[in-house]
């Protein structure tokens, strides 16, 4: 019994302790809506924060009214170009981030 607890105990610190952030399959690469926290992690050079999506990530601009820059993410889902108040320029804004984990 006191082994199975030492063992128990074990996994959880491990697990606990090696900062590893829940995510996807893969390791984010800075491509079109992978997970960011800053510009130099994006391929685009612009990471973007959807607080309404509760997400951070690599986006790019796009041109009012045309949804031809806003690719799909890799679950399938178009995005589509928003336009914030008195703007020119959008950003692309996935209905969901990638299926990846950031790079430590």
């Amino acid at each position: 019994m006191r082994m199975w607890i030492a063992t128990l105990l074990a996994c959880a610190c491990a697990c606990a302790c090696t900062g590893a952030v829940p995510g996807g399959s893969r390791t984010c690469a800075g491509n079109l809506y992978d997970a960011c926290l800053d510009e130099h992690e994006c391929m685009s050079g612009n990471c973007h924060n959807f607080m309404a999506g509760g997400f951070e990530v690599c986006s790019t601009p796009c041109t009012a009214g045309d949804d031809t820059a806003c690719m799909t993410n890799d679950r399938g889902q178009k995005a589509t170009c928003v336009v914030a108040s008195g703007a020119s320029v959008g950003i692309c804004t996935p209905p969901a981030e990638n299926d990846c984990t950031r790079a430590p």
